[in-house]
């Protein structure tokens, strides 16, 4: 018996069927992609906040104390050159926070004032945000006092040299930022004078392919060095 093949009219729904298969798996795989996409972009915004609050909880924790100046001169200061003194740390939204850190030797060891041991060197660490870029910024102030010290101060972009390297970018994108202040017995204080505990914030927007995502997360550091 011949192979009579098929009719065109058998063609072609074999052919519009297909093409509606096609569309439907296209249109599911385009769908998932995007699903796909958008909870990736959203884990990644979350993901920089989340570790924007934690390099500043790592040097909570190994703060003496939290500071409403900087201890330190520092040339770069927002009242600079007429005031090195005038960086200002409070608790609430976008405001700096400035911690006396121990100064360290290059043995990784605490530098002493005194030969007891009983009071510390300390340098200064300064996280504040750019309000025209959103970036939060991380800079350090070197105690030239201290001898030995292997800390080196860090300054803005402008200003930077090879003795004095740019302020590490800690996050871009900051659309909020909230510092909080606690005592001994977590009750909240406006100045940082009796911080025990620092409570941080920070809240990441991005546009990625004309969409926006936002992501915030929180974390409570106690200072061990006091």
């Amino acid at each position: 018996m011949g192979n009579k093949g098929f009719s065109l009219l058998e063609l072609l729904i074999a052919i519009s069927v297909s093409s509606v298969l096609v569309i439907a798996v296209s249109d599911f795989a385009a769908s998932s992609l995007i699903g796909s996409n958008q909870d990736y972009n959203k884990t990644l915004v979350l993901t920089n906040a989340k570790e924007a609050v934690s390099i500043v909880q790592r040097q909570v924790r190994m703060a003496r104390s939290v500071q409403s100046s900087n201890s330190q001169p520092d040339a770069n200061a927002p009242g600079a050159p007429g005031d090195l003194y005038s960086w200002s740390g409070a608790a609430g939204n976008g405001n700096s926070l400035i911690l006396a850190v121990p100064a360290r030797n290059s043995s990784g060891d605490l530098i002493y004032i005194d030969g007891l041991h009983t009071t510390l060197y300390t340098d200064n660490v300064i996280f504040f945000l750019d309000s025209s870029t959103k970036k939060l910024f991380r800079r350090f102030i070197k105690n030239e006092n201290a001898p030995g010290n292997v800390g080196v101060t860090t300054c803005p972009v402008i200003a930077a040299t090879s003795t004095c390297p740019v302020d590490a970018t800690v996050v871009d994108d900051v659309a909020n930022l909230s510092t909080a202040y606690l005592d001994s017995g977590n009750a909240a204080v406006s100045l940082p004078s009796g911080t025990e505990a620092v409570n941080y914030t920070v809240t990441e927007t991005r546009t990625i392919n004309g969409k926006s995502y936002s992501g915030t997360y929180t974390s409570l550091g106690s200072l061990r060095n006091k």
